[in-house]
């Protein structure tokens, strides 16, 4: 702008010399034209270097065009909710968020059957055209709270009100009569509080200043949303229909396992002596019946959903001897489906896992067939003597949930707190403890990305580092111990006196993984089961495709 003025002052320069002194014309024009083109040059100058400064540099938002009356509901968008996230927190926000969409439902069901309009949207600038062709141009984006209602008659300026304040501003803008409510919501219990967001600046906000939630004036209805894979969700937040809507995604990851356990490895032959586990994770599984029986995932979570068959065998002290019956582990062998649910919370940094177990325990599960076929084929073993004692066939059905709160995170480090607890015919116990993972690795809480496809992304080329975890577990039952909860006729078990009711268990391993394929090695660690056993220790081998 200076630069412009400068140079109108210099035409208006040359022309008035025209008319006061022909004579001195070619002296100023010299002149003038030297303060010109040095003025030029600075203009230049300076452009180009405001255009090298990427802090003048001001993005502008779409400007939203509204004619005619109509009432708009204002929410936050995607930027600006996860910049609230990050101030007030997760629950906070989105219990800011519930009781605004209650105010907004309210004053939908208010201008119901009216003829006005009701539009939402998460831009913060409008241009208003009133039908005598005046322009209204509003930025809401100094205001403090995102959750606004601009009120538009079609005639004048917009009127802005609070979500608590719009049904009394509409209906005296609008002229409309008060309409009974009593059969569309619930009457409060205490008169609603006025909210303080609308006060405060951005920058602003805490925990400490955000106003307590007031009582609802709608029914919560919260809508689980399964987004199979290909299918993109709603906008963030989208309330349009009066419904709340939490966005969890089901994992579009493809998974194969296969876990080997064998005391061998710690060169033993005795108590929990070996186990295999063949496993599959994908999407689909999501959608069998059995999933309602798990836990309700958390909101904005990552989904899995699992498969798998368990396999397993313990034995007493030695094989090589018939069995005591005295004091020792009896033999037994478990067979056992699982189904299983994992969600990750990566804004509460929780993993919550619900599982269910059905199978058998006994001579069905075909341990004794295992071992003694395993031994034949090896010369240096002696076959397995007592076989059968073993715990006589009976039913495993047992339920199973964990949740994993996340203690610690670095770039190349992650801690959890663990609570887990398992109820049923096979083992009923509750455990704490902890686990933590180091190395270069993909966390185990993947954030809710803005579209599904992001989940989709290539494995990273290289993983590897070391995992261990330490749990104590309370035990109630276990039926590898005591028998079956139907079937008593067993030769031989443990009273339950002879079993220790606090024990410790411990792993550590490492792990790699190229791309699609990982492998792990651990070592396991379990105090004595028995208060006249010893603690015991045996390797896991474990590999896994992911596609």
């Amino acid at each position: 702008m200076k630069c412009r003025l400068l140079r109108d002052y210099a035409y208006f320069y040359i022309i008035i010399p025209h008319f006061a002194d022909i004579a001195c014309m070619k002296r100023a024009t010299i002149i003038l034209l030297a303060i010109v083109a040095s003025l030029s040059y600075s203009c230049r100058k300076s452009k180009t270097g405001s255009e090298k400064d990427p802090g003048s540099v001001i993005a502008t938002e779409t400007v939203v065009e509204i004619s005619g009356p109509q009432v708009l509901l204002i929410y936050p968008g995607p930027k600006q909710a996860d910049s609230l996230k990050k101030i007030i927190g997760a629950e906070a926000f989105y219990r800011i968020s519930d009781q605004n969409g209650s105010h907004f439902n309210e004053l939908r069901n208010n201008l119901d059957g009216t003829g006005i309009t009701t539009t939402v949207s998460e831009s913060t600038r409008f241009r208003f055209i009133a039908d005598d062709g005046a322009i209204t141009v509003t930025d809401l984006s100094r205001l403090g709270s995102p959750w606004q209602v601009l009120i538009f008659t079609g005639n004048g300026t917009p009127t802005l009100a609070a979500p608590e304040d719009a049904i009394m501003q509409s209906r005296l803008l609008f002229g409309l009569p008060e309409k009974d409510r009593s059969h569309t919501s619930l009457k409060p219990n205490k008169k609603p509080v006025k909210s303080k967001l609308s006060t405060f600046r951005h920058a602003d906000v805490t925990k400490d200043t955000l106003p307590a939630p007031t009582a609802p004036l709608v029914r919560e209805t919260t809508l689980r949303l399964v987004l199979p894979p290909g299918t993109e969700p709603p906008s963030n937040r989208n309330e349009t229909s009066g419904f709340r809507v939490v966005t969890s995604y089901i994992s579009p990851v493809h998974r194969f396992r296969l876990e080997f356990e064998n005391d061998i490895f710690s060169n033993t032959d005795r108590y929990y002596t070996n186990g295999v586990m063949l496993g599959y994770t994908a999407p689909g599984l999501i959608n069998l019946p059995v999933n309602r029986l798990m836990l309700p995932p958390g909101h904005n979570s990552i989904v899995h959903a699992s498969l798998s068959l368990h396999h397993a065998m313990f034995t007493p002290f030695t094989t090589k001897n018939p069995p005591l019956l005295d004091g020792d582990r009896p033999y037994a062998s478990t067979l056992f489906l699982r189904y299983s649910q994992t969600s990750e919370c990566a804004e509460e940094g929780i993993i919550l896992t619900s599982a269910i177990e059905a199978g058998v325990i006994g001579d069905a599960a075909l341990g004794r067939y295992f071992q003694k076929s395993v031994h034949a084929t090896v010369p240096t073993n002696d076959e397995p003597l007592g076989w059968e004692t073993q715990i006589q066939n009976d039913v495993v059905l047992s339920y199973y949930a964990n949740i994993s709160k996340l203690l610690m995170q670095r770039r190349n480090a992650e801690v959890f707190a663990t609570a887990s607890a398992k109820a049923g015919t096979l083992h009923t116990y509750a455990a704490l403890g902890m686990d933590a993972i180091a190395g270069e690795f993909t966390s185990g809480l993947t954030p809710v990305p803005y579209s599904y496809s992001e989940l989709n992304q290539k494995p990273v080329k290289w993983q590897y580092g070391i995992r261990g975890g330490l749990e104590f577990r309370i035990i109630g039952y276990d039926a590898s111990l005591q028998g079956g909860i139907t079937n008593k006729q067993n030769i031989y078990t443990l009273n339950a006196e002879e079993i220790e009711r606090l024990v410790a268990a411990l792993h550590l391993g490492i792990f790699a993984r190229y791309r699609k394929l990982g492998i792990q090695v651990s070592q396991n660690y379990l105090s004595r089961e028995i208060r006249e056993g010893r603690q015991h220790f045996w390797g896991q081998v474990g590999l896994d495709y992911t596609w």
